[in-house]
């Protein structure tokens, strides 16, 4: 008798390999960082060899469909979604993979608030204690006042605030635009705006280090396409739970592959912002027109 999984279990696997497939590529960022590249540097060629590995899929599917009508809304966010991948890559160069990955946390926190503000969406009263619970969770790792808050872990706060920016730029790019469209375009745009600071810091990568930006590239574009799949075969209140073990992923590659090991005040603040998140995801999945792809918290 065959064995069959349920859509949701098969969604939970998926989850699971996608955050941990950008926690590695995160670690990748790090090691061709050490080696000598500079992150903005590292951005370029993320984005650029992503780019090439879609390609294939519009040269099969037609290109046809990267046709817009909002041109200039793609380019202004690929100008904020630049922001935010250089600031993370920056980040994780400068604080251990885990402290980053649990203030990334945040990220549907910082969205919700955008959502009430500036995309005038309800403002329930779950909403707010949800974002309330997670900006105590973020006190708590930072500690003001107890511990230096260090420069990256200002970087990756705004780069949640970034990539909150852009997943609500694309969830009104999906009222007209196709997702082959707003992924094309943001690739294209992060490639072409990366560039030119890129220029400033300009260093050839050795024969071993093209390897890992490919790998880099193509595992970025792989991660998405899996995460979106997720969501489409599960329920979001099963799969988005799971994208928190992209905690335990960066604990393990920091730990094995640089030494590091974070505070407790990591893990109690993580505890804390997860409980947030889980709240309000719990709340955003009784909306009817619940959009699951938008969840996402992934930088890489």
């Amino acid at each position: 008798m065959a064995f069959k999984l349920s859509p949701n279990v098969l969604a939970i696997f998926l989850m699971i390999m996608s955050v941990g497939a950008a926690s590695g590529l995160d670690s990748i960022v790090k090691f061709v960082a050490n080696e000598g590249m500079h992150p903005i540097q590292i951005v370029f060629f993320r984005n650029l060899f992503g780019l090439v590995v879609l390609l294939p899929l519009f040269l099969k599917s037609g290109f046809y469909q990267l046709r817009t009508s909002r041109l200039s809304f793609h380019i202004l966010r690929g100008g904020i979604h630049s922001t935010c991948m250089i600031s993370w890559f920056i980040a994780i160069t400068l604080i251990p993979l885990a402290d980053a990955t649990a203030l990334s946390f945040l990220t549907p926190i910082y969205a919700s608030v955008g959502a009430i503000l500036i995309m005038g969406e309800p403002s329930r009263q779950p909403r707010w204690i949800a974002i309330a619970i997670g900006f105590i969770g973020m006190l708590v790792i930072l500690r003001p006042g107890f511990a230096e808050i260090s420069l990256g872990s200002i970087l990756v706060v705004g780069s949640g605030i970034a990539m909150a920016t852009s997943k609500l730029m694309a969830k009104s790019l999906t009222r007209t635009d196709t997702p082959a469209t707003i992924v094309f375009f943001m690739s294209l745009m992060v490639t072409f705006i990366s560039f030119f600071p890129a220029l400033f810091f300009w260093k050839w990568p050795p024969l071993e280090l093209w390897f890992w930006l490919l790998i880099l590239g193509a595992g970025g574009s792989f991660a998405h396409i899996v995460q979106t799949h997720s969501y489409r075969m599960g329920e979001i209140t099963v799969v988005e739970p799971m994208s928190y073990f992209r905690l335990i992923w960066a604990t393990a590659f920091g730990f094995l592959l640089f030494g590091e090991v974070p505070e407790i005040w990591t893990w109690i603040g993580t505890v804390i912002i997860i409980m947030g998140a889980l709240l309000l995801t719990r709340e955003e999945s009784q909306k009817k027109d619940q959009v699951p792809e938008i969840a996402s918290i992934d930088h890489t």
